[in-house]
């Protein structure tokens, strides 16, 4: 076997003849090459081509001559049989194709054949289709003599007939006109028969506002036939009757249902031999009980299912009475159940019984007459959580009334005044009272005296400010060790600023003060002892409460030992009273000699003839502790001082004895409320009780009620909590832009909070809603706080503004325009600060009125201090000009003080104003006074860089300020070590 030569392989090229070759050739050629000769050799060569190919195809022929031979014979023989073939076929075509030939003669007799077979069918289709025609045509007339006796049943039979007829036509008569015509008349035909069917039901099923009317029989029109109620009712076509059923309970939830659930009627039967009626009678409503129209829908459904239900056609009966079903269970739930629903507990009883009917009546009619499933049951499952429906009924009344109510717009006139007893860290301090507490007028706040004994004077204003340079300070936390007060009182705590500014309260001279000792729960000290119990102090040990030098008159005190009552010139719109005072007097003990002060007689005898006047240093602090500002307010001056003054102060080497301090109890204040607000404490207090009386109720035991009775009622006092705090600051945004609106509304929320908190001693057993009450007190102190803190920081940043835009930094006062501009801003914000006190002091209470009036203040005076601080240079001229500046604003004073022959308290609520103070009395200060003060410890108030800067500014650079600024920068070092 040969070996397969692989496909992928390459073939031998075939080999080319010889005129294949000579094309080559000419093809390659090149013109140049291209001659006689050139040609003469292609010739030749494919002559001699031609003469082998000859030589080889005789040689082949010659090898096998008798095979050649046969094959020649053989084709010969085929071509001679092919063209006898050919003739034959030529003749057999001529037979059959000519005109008288088979196929012409046979396709004659077959189209002859087919005619006659077309003529027999059209025939019999006429036959069957005039039969056919015959039959509608007496089947039309039978129809149409029916319609005219008025036998409309058998009409609606005869009509079913024909129709099926016509629809069962030969095809032929398909697009007959005459069989459409009938059709035509067919459906006219029975139109008219509906029709008067429709019209004879009419007549024998009455349907009227205040009737139903049901009777045997009824006549056709223009005939002696009469119909029955079934058989219109079974005559009628699917359709017709559908929009008939639809129209009758239509109208039959309409008049029978509706009317009969929301207006009082009687019902009545009336019978004839023909008719069966039903006619409601409206009565009066005020005999009429509720239970009646039940009673009466009861009534009317047992009539219809006698006289109606029955004559039904099958296949519509169940359907109609389900469809019944749903608009009679919706309109006895929201027509007559829903509406009737009690707003009062009181009522609910007798509401309970109509309930319980409703669901006998849905047992009984809705679910075994009209067939509904049994599990449907919409009046039960609503009776079920009734006692839910009834409550969030209640809460919708009660958040609508509040909604009401805070859409009164605002009047100030509808308030009243709420009590707010304060504690004594927070109460507005007052006066310290006496013997002790008398100065002489010619002594002034700093203890100097020009004209009389200067060493006696200097001696008093050390002691009243308890310098000792050879005790070294063992606490700086101390509050009176920063202001070398009474060295063995030590401080309790931050908030008690008393004894920062050297008030003792009943602490014994050689033991620290506990916390017991400080403060009793009741608000008062301990230790309090009568006037008549009070030590001689002596004349030349000066009292601990005249620190600076104020001239008080004591106070009498009655019998009882309580502060005797003198005329009050605050225009008092809180009419809190006075508050109990009381008196202790521990044994005094000799204080060291003081320090004699050298080069204070300059200072004093600038500032004498002011402080003696009332200045702005002729201060007066409370013995009771001030009470701490509110949260955003900055910290007080003392605890500043306690902060700032560490090191620098000296203490006095012996205990000095302690004065007498006045106690304050408690004082009970009052602040304003709107009078809305007592009226959504009555509602919150309102849906508790009705919630608390709900819930102990036994009223919904035999109702399986899927929610705990109360809860909602208990959920309503808390929605209108929070309805108040949502819908208030939105309704009345524009009254709350204004500061009183604002504090109005802050005294509001403070009010409710504290009704609320009321409100949760009473609902001890109820966890959630105590829970609820206190989420809803916290947020109430939040808004209050909130909104007071935004007001106030409000109008404090306009008088910030004021102060940067008016005086600009107070640079380049030396030109008398810019200090008139200067002046100008600061009375125009003196004028507004007095302004706001005037807008909010019947709002607040006094405690409050002060804190807020204190900050208003602090910020003005905290924003000058910084500007004057910051200057980096001040001229003579512009010193004595900024004092003048900054002693406008001691005209406020004025506004911390209740009693005119009383000093004022405006360092309890201003922290920065014996600071401010000062400043304006170091602007005109020496050097030497300077730093005396500072060596002393009576500059703790200021940072050490702000008096560094104030030197520089101040005064020209010399070795004697350089040695100032060294001393002060030491004295910085010196306390921090």
């Amino acid at each position: 076997m040969a070996f397969e030569i692989p496909q992928h392989l390459p073939r031998k090229a075939l080999p080319q003849d010889v005129s294949s070759k000579i094309l080559n050739r000419i093809d390659q050629a090149l013109v140049k090459d291209l001659d006689a000769n050139l040609a003469n050799s292609w010739v030749t060569e494919l002559d001699e081509s031609i003469s082998a190919t000859k030589t080889r195809i005789h040689d082949r022929i010659q090898e096998d001559l008798p095979k050649f031979q046969h094959q020649l014979e053989t084709s010969k023989s085929v071509q001679t049989r092919t063209t006898a073939l050919g003739k034959g076929i030529e003749d057999l075509n001529e037979k059959i194709s000519s005109p008288s030939g088979l196929l012409p003669t046979t396709l004659h007799r077959l189209q002859v054949h087919a005619t006659l077979q077309q003529q027999a069918n059209d025939a019999t289709i006429i036959a069957d289709s005039l039969a056919h025609l015959l039959k509608c045509k007496q089947q039309y007339t039978s129809l149409l003599s029916l319609v005219k006796l008025g036998k409309l049943p058998e009409a609606v039979v005869a009509s079913s007939e024909l129709e099926k007829t016509c629809s069962t036509s030969p095809k032929a008569l398909e697009n007959a006109v005459v069989l459409k015509d009938l059709k035509h008349k067919l459906q006219t035909l029975k139109a008219r028969v509906e029709e008067q069917l429709l019209d004879a039901l009419s007549n024998i099923l009455i349907i009227q506002p205040t009737r139903l009317a049901v009777r045997s029989e009824v006549s056709i029109p223009n005939s002696d036939a009469t119909v029955t109620l079934e058989a219109i009712l079974t005559s009628l076509s699917l359709h017709s009757l559908e929009d008939y059923l639809s129209t009758f309970r239509k109208h039959l939830t309409t008049y029978f249902v509706e009317n009969v659930l929301q207006q009082p009627y009687s019902v009545g039967e009336g019978m004839t031999m023909t008719e069966r009626a039903l006619n409601l009678i409206p009565t009066s409503p005020n005999s009429e009980s509720r239970r009646i129209r039940l009673e009466n829908l009861a009534h009317i459904f047992d009539f219809i299912n006698a006289h109606i239900f029955p004559r039904l056609p099958p296949s519509q009966s169940s359907l109609f009475l389900r469809s019944l079903a749903k608009p009679l269970t919706a309109s006895i739930l929201n027509l007559f159940l829903i509406p009737q629903l009690p707003s009062s507990f009181g009522l609910l009883p007798q509401f309970l019984e109509l309930v319980k009917q409703a669901v006998e009546f849905e047992e009984e009619y809705i679910i075994k007459l009209l067939k509904v499933d049994a599990r449907d049951r919409p009046l039960k499952e609503w009776a079920n959580n009734l006692s839910g429906h009834y409550e969030r009924q209640r809460r919708n009344i009660i958040l609508d009334n509040c909604r009401s109510l805070l859409k009164e717009p605002m009047s100030a006139s509808a308030t009243f005044l709420a009590e707010v007893q304060q504690s004594v860290e927070t109460s507005f301090p007052t006066a310290v009272n006496g013997d002790e507490a008398q100065t002489s007028p010619e002594e002034d706040s700093w203890g100097f005296d020009d004209d009389a004994n200067a060493k006696m004077d200097l001696e008093q204003a050390e002691d009243s400010w308890g310098f000792d340079d050879d005790v070294p300070q063992e606490n700086g936390a101390q509050v009176e060790d920063s202001w070398g007060l009474d060295d063995d009182a030590a401080l309790q705590d931050s908030s008690v600023v008393d004894n920062g500014w050297g008030f003792d309260d009943d602490i014994e001279p050689e033991t620290e003060a506990t916390e017991e000792d400080v403060q009793q729960p009741n608000g008062t000290h301990e230790g309090s002892s009568s006037p008549s119990e009070t030590p001689d102090l002596g004349e030349g040990e000066p009292d601990a409460d005249d620190a600076w030098g104020l001239d008080q008159d004591p106070v009498p005190a009655d019998e009882s030992g309580e502060q005797a009552s003198s005329d009050d010139p605050w225009d008092d719109p809180w009419g809190d009273p006075a508050p109990e005072l009381e008196e202790s007097a521990p044994a005094p003990v000799p204080a060291k000699a003081p320090k004699v002060a050298k080069r204070l007689e300059k200072l004093a005898s600038k500032t004498k003839k002011k402080q003696m006047n009332g200045s702005a240093l002729h201060h007066s602090p409370s013995p009771s502790p001030p009470p701490p500002p509110p949260p955003s307010l900055p910290p007080s001056s003392t605890q500043e001082t306690v902060k700032q003054g560490k090191g620098r102060a000296r203490t006095a080497s012996a205990p000095k004895p302690a004065a007498i301090v006045t106690k304050v109890h408690p004082p009970v204040e009052q602040y304003r409320v709107t009078e809305r607000t007592n009226r959504i404490v009555r509602t919150v207090e309102d849906a508790i009780a009705e919630g608390k009386q709900f819930a102990a109720s036994n009223l919904f035991a035999k109702f399986a009620t899927t929610s705990t009775p109360g809860t909602t009622l208990f959920q309503t006092a808390t929605a209108v909590l929070d309805l108040y705090q949502a819908f208030y600051p939105v309704k009345l945004e524009a009254e709350l832009q204004k500061i009183e609106g604002a504090l109005q509304f802050s005294n509001d929320c403070l009010y409710l909070g504290e009704a609320v908190e009321k409100l949760e001693q009473e609902v001890s057993g109820q966890a959630s809603l105590k829970e609820r009450l206190e989420e809803c007190k916290r947020h109430l102190g939040v808004l209050a706080d909130s909104w007071l803190q935004d007001a106030v920081e409000s109008e404090c940043r306009r008088h910030v503004q004021l102060l940067s835009d008016g005086c600009e930094g107070f640079t380049y006062t030396m030109d008398q325009d810019r200090y008139d501009e200067c002046e100008s801003t600061i009375n125009q914000v003196v004028r507004s600060i007095k302004d706001l006190a005037r807008r909010i002091k019947p709002i607040l209470s006094k405690t409050k009125y002060y804190q807020t009036l204190g900050r208003f203040v602090d910020t003005a005076l905290s924003r000058t201090l910084q500007d004057i601080v910051a200057l980096p240079d001040i001229t003579e001229v512009e010193s004595h000009r900024l004092s003048e500046l900054c002693r406008i604003f001691n005209s406020v004073e004025g506004l911390f003080s209740e009693d005119p022959n009383q000093p004022s308290f405006v360092v309890a609520y201003v922290p920065s104003w014996l600071k401010f103070n000062y400043m304006s009395e170091l602007l005109e200060a020496s050097l030497a006074d300077i730093t005396y003060l500072f060596e002393e410890g009576a500059l703790v108030d200021f940072e050490v860089d702000e008096l560094v800067r104030l030197v520089r500014a101040l005064f020209a650079d010399t070795p004697l300020r350089t040695n100032t600024i060294n001393k002060i920068l030491a004295g910085q070092s010196q306390s921090s070590s």
